[in-house]
């Protein structure tokens, strides 16, 4: 290399580009991470969820509806609410947020603690802000956070600076995050645990407690999950339903599952090869041999939470949501659902 070329590498590194670009030169690519895809749906969407009507239609009325419908929500100035799902694990938290962004066909990014984990201080600061600028740079985008009392932890004066940091980075990241176009949905099994400038209005605008699945609810899970399977036509699903009362939705995936794995081993000893159908008695073999995933004493420590969280309004009845099934209303798409409203709701468990 001649004194020239070193001399025109050097001043191209202090002076700034003026943007004039050679004809001859050929344009560089932006990388796959920062270019913007048209969202497409995949899947089935809300369709492909047992239960949770009323869940269904608040998410319809109040998110899904606003982003379909956008010049019509501007002039009654009208954003889709954050929303913060908390309850017993094993109720489909995560797999609800998944078949939402499925149903609207935006961008879905799931974040979980390690995700934001560093070894470096302040470096969990800096990768929540990186994390909403990838957000921006694809949406619309909804942005699901998975154990968010672990990333939003309550403050306290004993903690160490960089942790308040870190909550502060969030109140910043949350605070109108639906203007730029990122829609956030968080979930927890400890709600109690998180700090309560978080779960303020404006940052985190709904909250709403998911729990157990209702007799219908288990009906419908039991059907949705033997659809595809091989099984008898003579199932009874009222009566799984009725055994598996306290049972979870992965309590019921898994029972299904065993029954599946134990007919598939009885078919393939069998000298003809043939998939043998999963039967009632199989069904109602596999749910004695299993207990509830979330104790009672969860159950009751989840209803004291819930009081304590949900505001109360005045002449209001405790409300519902998650798993009820009611025929006053119906998806476009084919699901019965029903309630809701764009507000904080006071939401108890179904007994």
């Amino acid at each position: 290399m001649n004194k020239l070329q070193s001399d025109k590498e050097w001043l191209g590194r202090i002076i700034p580009s003026t943007g004039r670009e050679k004809k001859n030169n050929i344009p560089l690519k932006s990388s796959p991470s920062t270019e913007k895809a048209a969202p497409q749906k995949k899947g089935g969407g809300l369709q492909d969820i047992a239960g949770m009507s009323e869940l269904k239609q608040l998410i319809t009325e109040s998110f899904i509806n606003v982003l379909r419908n956008k010049e019509c929500a501007e002039k009654f100035a009208i954003k889709p609410p954050s929303m913060l799902l908390y309850g017993p694990s094993g109720v489909g938290k995560t797999f609800f947020a998944e078949k939402v962004a499925e149903e609207i066909g935006i961008h879905f990014m799931k974040v979980v603690p390690d995700d934001l984990a560093c070894q470096y201080i302040h470096g969990t600061q800096a990768k929540i802000g990186e994390l909403f600028k990838e957000a921006e740079q694809k949406a619309p985008t909804l942005l699901f956070f998975d154990e968010f009392d672990c990333m939003v932890p309550q403050r306290s004066a004993n903690d160490d600076n960089y942790q308040n940091g870190e909550v502060n980075e969030f109140l910043c990241m949350l605070n109108n995050a639906s203007s730029k176009g990122i829609y956030v949905i968080a979930a927890t099994n400890h709600p109690e645990r998180i700090d309560k400038a978080v779960l303020r209005t404006g940052r985190i605008d709904e909250l709403i407690y998911v729990g157990m699945p209702d007799k219908t609810s288990r009906e419908s899970l039991f059907k949705m999950s033997l659809s595809k399977l091989p099984c008898s036509k003579e199932i009874n699903f009222a009566q799984l339903a009725d055994m598996t009362k306290g049972f979870n939705c992965s309590d019921i995936g898994y029972i299904v599952q065993i029954a599946s794995r134990r007919m598939f081993n009885a078919s393939i000893q069998q000298s003809r090869k043939a998939c043998l159908p999963i039967t009632q008695e199989i069904l109602v073999d596999t749910i004695k041999q299993r207990t509830p995933s979330v104790s009672s004493k969860d159950l009751r420590d989840f209803e004291r939470i819930q009081s304590e969280l949900s505001p109360r309004q005045k002449g209001s009845q405790p409300r519902s949501i998650g798993f009820h099934e009611r025929k006053d209303f119906k998806h476009p798409k084919g699901n019965w659902i029903h309630g809701g409203g764009n507000r904080r709701l006071r939401l108890l468990v179904p007994v």
